[in-house]
């Protein structure tokens, strides 16, 4: 991708420790033809869910068998079982399929919880997958449209801009050192 000068996106179905995996190679490419990566260039697409309250978040973006990323998860993971592509979903290549659970995929993959929660799984993401330009919410179906809407609102004007100080403030830090 770095070679032809696409611009990477990284799937909301790759556990972080996978798309970290990304930058590399894409800035290797980059390097290849002569360029120097720039990590503002990396999209990477996470599944959120952002509620007013806890119980609200976790119903309806993990355990409510309704939950429109519970199904989608599901649907995922039905798949790449039957493909024996299950090790996608895997914290390490070596551990057995069968530990391969969509509660785990769920809880591994889904972004969910309350502002200050979300923001603070955002900011952990970052701390695996190093700096990334863009943050692509990965939305689900509209099973609920007021708790869709919600979760865009909050994560458009609580969510975002307290990450994006977070960071600012870290990198006077990180340049520091």
């Amino acid at each position: 991708m770095g070679e032809r000068d696409f611009h990477p996106l990284s799937a909301n179905f790759l556990l972080p420790k996978w798309a970290a995996t990304h930058w590399g190679n894409y800035a290797e490419g980059k390097a290849n033809a002569g360029e120097a990566a720039d990590p503002a260039d990396w999209r990477i697409a996470r599944t959120i869910f952002v509620a007013d309250d806890d119980a609200t978040a976790k119903a309806y973006g993990k355990d409510d068998a309704n939950s429109p990323y519970r199904f989608y998860y599901s649907q995922i993971l039905k798949k790449m079982i039957r493909g024996n592509r299950q090790g996608v979903f895997k914290q390490d290549r070596d551990e057995p399929d069968d530990s391969v659970t969509l509660d785990r995929v769920i809880d591994d993959l889904v972004i969910c919880g309350t502002v200050n929660d979300v923001v603070d799984q955002i900011l952990a993401l970052r701390e695996i997958t190093g700096d990334f330009g863009e943050l692509v919410y990965a939305g689900m179906d509209w099973v609920d449209e007021g708790l869709t809407k919600r979760s865009l609102q909050l994560m458009a004007e609580e969510v975002m801009p307290r990450v994006n100080a977070a960071i600012a403030a870290a990198e006077p830090a990180a340049a520091a050192q």
